[in-house]
């Protein structure tokens, strides 16, 4: 069997995992405990990972449009966000020599000031969902994910749920390393949660991906 081309090749990927016999025929009318699962945690958990890490595979480049309504206070400009965002990478149209840092995301918009410009250079990561053009170790991260949710929700399973950490939390350290090594040293993709530390501010003042130069 090749690579997995499809939702329900990749929870079978994670039922494998867990030596589970029964596997997924659709997500899209489920009939199974295993189908139902997935049906109600398969985008979630995809959507999760891909915030994860700025991944090279689901990057986007777009210009995003000035929104007419200004936000209520301290910034000058909102522009929307698309509709398939899932994380951003960088703002602007030079991040090394002019990395932009003094923004927001919030709610389905980028508040920034920004002069009054109709258009704002935006690069960020998308909520793809076409399984054939996953990147090999986004995939198997995926699959770890599903396999600790399905381990934890099937009645019967009765999976240790350590093994299946370890193995994605190795997956995990395998996406860092990758992603950084296909990356010029230009940037450096920062924990939040370091961030917050560091800077004092509250976790509502953050999306879930920042940028440093």
């Amino acid at each position: 069997m090749g690579a997995p081309v499809s939702a329900e090749e990749v929870c079978n990927l994670s039922l494998d995992l867990l030596r589970h016999s029964i596997l997924v025929t659709s997500l899209e009318t489920p009939i199974t405990d295993e189908e139902g699962l997935g049906a109600r945690w398969y985008d979630a958990l995809r959507r999760a990972v891909l915030r994860m890490f700025p991944w090279n595979f689901a990057r986007k480049r777009t210009t995003l449009s000035r929104v007419t309504t200004a936000p209520e206070f301290e910034y000058e400009d909102a522009y929307q966000l698309p509709n398939d965002y899932v994380g951003y990478v960088f703002v602007g149209d030079d991040p090394i020599n002019n990395p932009i840092t003094d923004f927001l995301i919030e709610g389905d918009k980028l508040l920034i000031n920004n002069s009054g410009a109709a258009s704002l250079d935006f690069c960020y990561i998308y909520d793809i969902k076409d399984v054939v053009k996953f990147d090999p170790i986004f995939l198997m991260l995926l699959v770890a994910e599903l396999a600790l949710m399905f381990g934890n929700s099937l009645t019967g399973l009765n999976k240790s749920t350590a093994g299946m950490e370890k193995f994605r939390d190795r997956w995990e350290a395998k996406a860092r390393a990758k992603n950084g090594h296909e990356n010029p040293p230009r940037v450096r993709f920062t924990s939040p949660l370091k961030t917050l530390r560091h800077s004092g501010r509250s976790a509502s003042s953050f999306d879930g991906q920042h940028l440093l130069s």
